[in-house]
């Protein structure tokens, strides 16, 4: 994905989850909530990482950890994931979803982390602003200039070009595909990498871990995945084929501009 620039808005770029976490606000910006909002990003990030060995999820995977003893928001997150699991018929699978087949939640942390990082910022009286990571997005407010914050979906052939794009207010933006995360996605029923019909898929709505966990589900799904999302409400998708076809529902038409 990506945002427009505006000499009224204050940027902070900080590395986190080895991928850039972009900040974007309009008025004030505390240094306090950009202390806080990384911190907490930084924590969940030792707790969830799968490259970290000494972070609970790389301790439960290596069978180091046992479930029951890890802190709360780990099981949470874990739970979450079974859910995700029955619901997607066990296309979500976050315990074989690594490249070794081992745990890796991901699909789903990430997006919820850039939730928890949104309440943090709203904690401390950030009520307009943008917090992207790794092309995920979580927009509050109305933007610079009060008609949501004008979000790029980027082209996975050309990643210099647009295919669409779309004003979030109070809304998330997610991607998946394997040109954002070449070799993550998994298929976990056939082994290997993920096979699908789509280059990439997009999904916007008022939630970014439920946008975040939809993008990976409905990638891996296949066609059948832009019926998933256009029957749940509030959300909405686009989706590039395999022979650079555009497909959107209802829900992302109504958002571009």
């Amino acid at each position: 994905m990506s945002g427009t620039l505006d000499e009224s808005v204050t940027r902070v770029v900080r590395k986190v989850f080895g991928t850039a976490a972009s900040l974007a606000v309009v008025g004030p910006l505390p240094s306090a909530a950009v202390g806080a909002t990384f911190a907490r990003l930084n924590e969940i990030e030792d707790r969830f990482s799968t490259y970290r060995p000494n972070s609970e999820i790389c301790q439960i995977r290596d069978g180091v950890l046992a479930r029951a003893a890890a802190h709360p928001e780990t099981q949470q997150i874990l739970d979450v994931c079974e859910q995700l699991h029955t619901e997607s018929g066990g296309i979500f699978d976050a315990w074989h979803a690594g490249r070794d087949g081992g745990l890796e939640p991901s699909g789903y942390v990430k997006g919820w982390a850039i939730g928890v990082a949104g309440a943090v910022l709203r904690a401390h009286g950030v009520e307009n602003f943008s917090l992207g990571i790794g092309g995920d997005i979580t927009a509050a407010g109305g933007g610079p200039a009060g008609i949501g914050w004008s979000v790029g979906v980027v082209d996975p052939r050309r990643n210099t070009t647009l295919v669409a794009r779309v004003a979030l207010r109070n809304e998330a933006i997610a991607t998946s595909g394997m040109s954002e995360r070449p070799g993550h996605l998994r298929n976990t029923g056939a082994g290997g990498t993920a096979s699908s019909p789509w280059l990439s898929f997009t999904v916007v709505g008022p939630d970014i871990a439920r946008v975040d966990a939809l993008a990976t589900i409905c990638f891996l799904e296949g066609r059948a995945g832009m019926q998933r999302v256009d029957e749940e409400p509030g959300y909405g998708a686009l989706a590039m084929d395999t022979d650079g076809v555009l497909t959107a529902t209802e829900g992302f038409r109504s958002r571009t501009i």
